[in-house]
């Protein structure tokens, strides 16, 4: 986030918030989907199919942004002017956060942490928002956003107990130094 611009906390316009929203979920479905190849090359296919169905859900988001945003101007943003507080999107798992030992339950907290930060961000637009059509747009998507943590908090209440449990690798690689 660009600390040095006079409204770099404000989403003023329905164009400023299609084109966060269309980055936000670009790289989203673009991080479950490097996370389920991840997990898939370490034959989790458990916490694999959690991350696909989630890339799933945020390309269809995408694509119904994308059919928005056809007869909109949208401002560009270089990736450090964006009005999120870190680096990258709310959205965005850190992938240094993502281990090859994942346990499924894991997998879903990780995922609910950033499906929630997402949320908040929309609902935090909303609140702030003086135009109309802002805050709809953006109370729609921190909707869409909370859709995706109830899935998640079912998808944790069938969690049994094996769930819970990272992977034993009785080969770990090696820290080398």
């Amino acid at each position: 986030m660009n600390e040095t611009s006079p409204d770099s906390g404000a989403i003023r316009t329905l164009p400023e918030l299609l084109a966060h929203a269309l980055a936000m979920e670009s790289e989203a479905a673009e991080r479950y989907g490097e996370l389920a190849v991840q997990m898939e090359t370490h034959h989790k296919t458990a916490v694999a199919r959690i991350f696909r169905r989630l890339e799933s859900a945020e390309r269809k988001h995408l694509g119904e942004l994308e059919e928005m945003c056809k007869k909109v101007e949208l401002p560009h943003y270089a990736p450090w002017d964006f009005k999120w507080t870190g680096a990258e999107s709310p959205e965005a798992i850190d992938t240094g956060r993502v281990h090859y030992q994942l346990s499924v339950r894991e997998a879903i907290l990780l995922a609910f942490e950033h499906e929630r930060r997402a949320a908040e961000f929309y609902a935090g637009i909303a609140e702030s928002a003086e135009a109309a059509d802002v805050k709809q747009l953006a109370r729609e998507f921190a909707a869409e956003e909370q859709e995706h943590i109830g899935w998640l908090e079912a998808w944790l209440g069938e969690c049994g107990p094996g769930d819970a449990l990272a992977t034993e690798d009785p080969d770990p690689p090696l820290g080398q130094e």
